[in-house]
């Protein structure tokens, strides 16, 4: 109920601010002719793997406007993700939550976006319509703002806020692209058409020589390991953690493989039944840094996960990785590296896959 009401102040809000823009439009040619020095795009989604789809994305603004300083606002929780892109220049992090509780927060955060003087804004929604990206766009006091049509949301408001408004692919088109194709699709307009569809994260050398020297403490010089992450936000990609033990422990019996498992802040109850089960006795890292992460996954002999942020990151760095599919679709969500080896539930329930489905998949990618 609450989100509901928060939803519907905040669409009264935008639909009166509306009253007071310019009607100014402007077409894709007249676009495409503008300098742009300094460019803002927004992308607020939560989901981890949300944004390390939209990198694609990301490349193709990059290399159509390569001369350009590129600003990415992102959420709190993506920060680290966005920061480690190798196609932006910059992050600001809108911090949802403590904008809502301190108004000095938000005006701080509008000051130093505004100090940028940005050419163009472009806020990249695609599944959502995101009403605060769309306010953002507006306060950041761009020359241009660029954004997706809300029409297929409900509402006519993307037309009164955007000069230009990007187009969204209908419902069966969606149905058969892969999530990265999607962020791109409304760029289109633009003169982007990327057709790498990989995602992309750097991590530093810091962050390198710290996993180095976790990996020779833990595993010592030469052990090969593997990454196991028995969680997931939802509870219907969530494997079995039993099975995840059970894996790993005929893989550490069979070939003297080593496990660490990777636990996230919401993965509590899954990594304690994963640690029950398993035979031998796991090194844990937990809310392990994305850049370090990253990094243990790239020295990994395999990494074991869910279909979740972790199989996005062993996807952006070509880590191999076996990740667990239910409900969702491997076509569209799965990294498009070949690296990334998805086993599905035929019935479309995670629990369905089984312990030798996976093992065998395992057993031949460690051979």
């Amino acid at each position: 109920m609450r989100r509901k009401i928060e939803r519907f102040g905040k669409l009264a809000f935008a639909r009166f601010i509306a009253l007071f823009l310019d009607g100014m439009r402007v077409t894709p040619e007249e676009f495409s002719r503008m300098p742009v020095s300094s460019l803002l795009i927004v992308r607020q989604h939560n989901q981890m793997g949300d944004m390390l789809c939209a990198a694609p994305a990301f490349r193709g603004l990059r290399k159509r406007f390569p001369n350009a300083r590129i600003t990415l606002i992102a959420a709190s929780i993506n920060r680290d993700v966005a920061l480690r892109n190798p196609y932006v220049d910059e992050v600001l992090t809108y911090a949802k939550e403590r904008t809502r509780s301190s108004p000095f927060a938000l005006v701080r955060f509008l000051a130093e976006l505004r100090k940028r003087r940005f050419d163009a804004v472009i806020v990249l929604n695609t599944f959502s319509f995101s009403i605060t990206s769309m306010l953002l766009a507006v306060a950041s006091g761009a020359r241009v703002r660029v954004g997706s049509t809300s029409v297929p949301f409900g509402h006519d408001l993307s037309s009164k806020f955007y000069h230009l408004e990007l187009p969204l692919p209908n419902a069966a088109q969606v149905e058969r692209m892969h999530e990265s194709e999607r962020n791109v699709y409304p760029l289109s307009v633009l003169g982007v058409h990327e057709h790498d569809l990989t995602s992309a994260l750097v991590h530093t050398l810091e962050e390198e020589q710290d996993c180095e020297r976790f990996i020779a403490a833990s595993c010592g010089p030469a052990g090969r390991f593997i990454v196991v992450h028995p969680g997931a936000g939802k509870r219907q990609n969530r494997w079995p953690p039993e099975r995840f033990a059970e894996v790993a422990s005929v893989l550490h019996e069979r070939l003297k493989i080593r496990t660490v498992a990777v636990e996230g802040p919401v993965d509590a109850a899954a990594m304690d039944a994963f640690l029950a089960s398993c035979t031998m006795h796991p090194t844990v890292v937990s809310w392990p840094q994305v850049g370090f992460l990253s990094a243990l996954m790239e020295h990994a002999a395999l990494t074991l996960c869910n279909d979740t942020g972790i199989m996005h990151i062993a996807g952006a760095v070509g880590a191999p990785c076996i990740a667990l599919f239910g409900p969702t679709d491997p076509a569209r969500w799965k990294p498009v590296n070949e690296t990334v080896v998805a086993v599905k539930a035929t019935d479309g329930h995670v629990e369905s896959v089984s312990v030798d489905e996976v093992l065998s998949v395992a057993l031949q990618l460690l051979s």
